[in-house]
């Protein structure tokens, strides 16, 4: 899968630079930044982070390593060729699908109705509604860097309180899972 989208990638910007474009606006995700175990927990991910691309492969996290591969495939050959990159990173995005197939964001909540999820974490994740992702493509434009592109972060909990809510014909988890204690 990653070597299809480094191509994907790579052929969009060198059209892009063949046709003149000076800038273009690259689509990545928070899988790109978040994967790095050296990271201490008090630092806030931000756009300057990368996943540790060998922790990825060691955990067989092929999502976040094909993300931020293609993502740094991107960067490289915009420089090469001259074209500003601008990239924006979402996090976990829920709304409206464009294709009937279930994506990696929808496939994280649809566990919590599905019962393939019994439990949920004591954990906290980063949501963003998918016209905010195509407003901030727009906004974005003025400034190559990277974007990460975050509405509201919620804890687990609470998440599982707003789909009980929803859908109270789905048997969704109601208790969280036991963390392992941690070692000194």
């Amino acid at each position: 899968m990653v070597q299809p989208a480094i191509e994907g990638a790579r052929n969009v910007i060198t059209c892009a630079a063949e046709a003149g474009v000076r800038r273009v606006v690259f689509t990545s995700s928070v899988g790109a930044m978040t994967m790095d175990p050296k990271r201490s927990e008090d630092v806030v991910v931000d756009e300057s982070c990368w996943s540790d691309l060998d922790f990825c492969k060691k955990t067989k996290n092929w999502y976040c390593y094909g993300k931020a591969v293609v993502e740094q495939a991107a960067w490289e050959l915009a420089g090469e060729l001259g074209v500003d990159l601008v990239v924006v990173s979402p996090v976990l995005t829920l709304g409206p699908l464009l294709r009937e197939t279930v994506n990696a964001s929808v496939a994280h909540v649809l566990k919590y109705l599905n019962g393939s999820a019994k439990t949920y974490a004591n954990t906290v994740q980063a949501h963003v509604h998918v016209r905010d992702v195509a407003d901030a493509h727009i906004l974005v434009f003025e400034d190559p860097c990277r974007y990460l592109c975050v509405e509201s972060v919620l804890h687990c909990e609470d998440l599982i309180r707003i789909l009980a809510k929803l859908f109270p014909q789905y048997a969704v988890p109601t208790r969280q899972a036991i963390q392992p204690p941690h070692s000194p």
